[in-house]
């Protein structure tokens, strides 16, 4: 006697894949030659009461390739006297991997750099990562779902995963905002 098969499980991967192969062409993440800013909200894996709080400038060079440059600040959320938050530099570039009008999952990678002091006791943690000065250098990868709440309004989840240590991986939620947009 044969099995059942659940057909139903079968048709849902057909569509599944239906859908991510006609996803990529289907919208873009922003408007080409769009300029978007942004404020963030940050919860840092390293601390368990460390957050912090951002800003970017986003660039849409095409539809799908959007540059960013980004400034990020972690603090405690109680008073901790031995806790020194930090400021970081990011620049980076993200691409389109699945669109699903209005919402867009992208990923990219860049360099990520921070004043941290802790950094000197944990570099030998670090996949790839130095310290020039006071300065913490080493690269990011980050994935994002977007999503076009208006015309000018994005609100986004990130997800970025550094190679200074899992120390200073963060998860951010935010919204960015398209002064030009029509």
């Amino acid at each position: 006697m044969r099995p059942i098969v659940d057909m139903s499980y079968t048709m849902k991967r057909i569509l599944f894949l239906v859908l991510l192969c006609t996803s990529y062409t289907s919208n873009a993440q922003y408007d080409s030659g769009a300029m978007n800013y942004g404020f963030v909200a940050i919860k840092n894996f390293g601390l368990e009461n460390e957050v912090g709080f951002g800003a970017r400038v986003e660039y849409a060079f095409n539809c799908y390739t959007t540059f960013m440059g980004e400034y990020n600040r972690s603090l405690a959320v109680d008073e901790v006297t031995s806790y020194e938050g930090y400021n970081e530099l990011a620049v980076g570039v993200n691409l389109i991997l699945f669109n699903w009008y209005p919402t867009t999952i992208t990923a990219g990678m860049g360099y990520a750099g921070n004043d941290s002091s802790i950094f000197e006791d944990i570099e030998d943690e670090a996949f790839l990562g130095f310290r020039v000065g006071d300065f913490n250098h080493g690269a990011q990868i980050k994935i994002r779902a977007l999503h076009q709440v208006s015309t000018p309004v994005h609100i986004f989840a990130e997800f970025n995963i550094k190679s200074l240590g899992r120390r200073y991986d963060t998860f951010l939620i935010g919204f960015s905002y398209d002064f030009n947009a029509r």
